[in-house]
């Protein structure tokens, strides 16, 4: 069995408003849609549930409003067994939440932005950062994180000095002006495959050799239904192909495997261990309305397993 390692998310949480639609509208056009139960999600926040879901201590940070949503959104992230306390309050932004449509068998997704410019760390959530073995967030939430004068590649470049690890879900990879100098500070980094075609066009070319001269260990794809592809600076590439399931919902499956993943490596897994994991885990999720369907915990995940022909015990002794 591994070791136990401290990971601090840092990221959105939001209350997600679902839809269902018999298809997706062009321009113009105007449809009726079915309301579905709202859900709690928030990218970073879905992957802190999947996490704290295996029993792992989690810690969570971002910025919020202190009204009523925000205060129902901590209560969702600490009653998933996720400590909050370290939150920053911040009365000028608006409420969080995502507008999800459901349609032709996938999801859309809305995002309304809080315009968050500064994310201002307590000395107490700056100790708190100091002391994780493991930071999982996204740049847009990394981009405003200020300790006094520090900025955020001052904060990450602290952090890093003392032995902690920063893993990065760039999804689609939107990278803004500037998000560059926060590479050298990524030990492994997560993309979809539009993220992955974003990369190749900043890159003008090879992305790995682009992401391992600014640093970065590790680049994982995620394929959806189709798998994941590794690419590591120190090992050789490999594919994990995916598993065949009936899809009610893929919202958060992204969040789902990353969150799995970094588990399975925090708890001494190998690579391709890691991804085999991840996939059965993700597969399972998308079985199942919710962006935090695979906040489940190791046993429903062993059980997947089993049940779609895989070897129980692989994974069994890490967790």
């Amino acid at each position: 069995m591994g070791e136990t390692k401290t990971v601090f998310f840092i990221g959105d949480v939001a209350m997600d408003e679902y839809y269902s639609a018999p298809y997706f509208p062009k321009i113009k056009e105007k449809i009726l849609v079915q309301t579905l139960p709202a859900q709690m999600g928030g990218m970073i926040a879905n992957a802190a549930c999947v996490y704290a879901g295996y029993g792992a201590p989690v810690s969570f940070l971002t910025a919020l409003n202190p009204g009523a949503v925000s205060k129902a959104l901590c209560k969702g992230l600490n009653e998933a067994g996720i400590d909050t306390e370290l939150m920053v309050w911040d009365e000028s932004l608006p409420d969080a939440k995502t507008i999800i449509i459901l349609a032709e068998g996938e999801h859309t997704v809305f995002i309304p932005t809080l315009n968050l410019q500064r994310i201002e760390l307590s000395g107490e959530a700056m100790e708190a950062l100091r002391q994780a073995d493991y930071i999982y967030s996204t740049f847009c939430e990394l981009r405003p994180l200020r300790f006094g004068e520090m900025t955020a590649c001052k904060v990450l470049g602290d952090v890093k000095s003392r032995g902690c690890r920063l893993w990065v879900d760039l999804d689609v990879a939107d990278i803004q002006d500037g998000d560059e100098a926060l590479f050298g500070y990524v030990d492994t980094l997560f993309v979809n495959e539009k993220g992955y075609e974003n990369l190749e066009k900043r890159a003008g070319g090879d992305v790995c050799a682009w992401l391992y001269g600014k640093g970065v260990q590790r680049l994982i794809v995620t394929q959806a239904e189709k798998g994941c592809t590794v690419y590591c600076r120190d090992e050789e590439t490999f594919s994990v192909d995916g598993l065949k399931v009936p899809v009610v919902d893929v919202t958060g499956a992204g969040d789902t495997f990353c969150s799995s993943f970094l588990y399975g490596y925090a708890r001494g897994m190998e690579l391709r261990q890691c991804a085999k994991f991840a996939n059965y885990a993700a597969s399972r999720a998308v079985t199942e309305l919710g962006a935090r369907a695979g906040a489940v915990g190791a046993e429903a995940v062993l059980d997947w397993v089993e049940r779609h022909g895989g070897d129980r015990a692989e994974f069994e002794k890490f967790l």
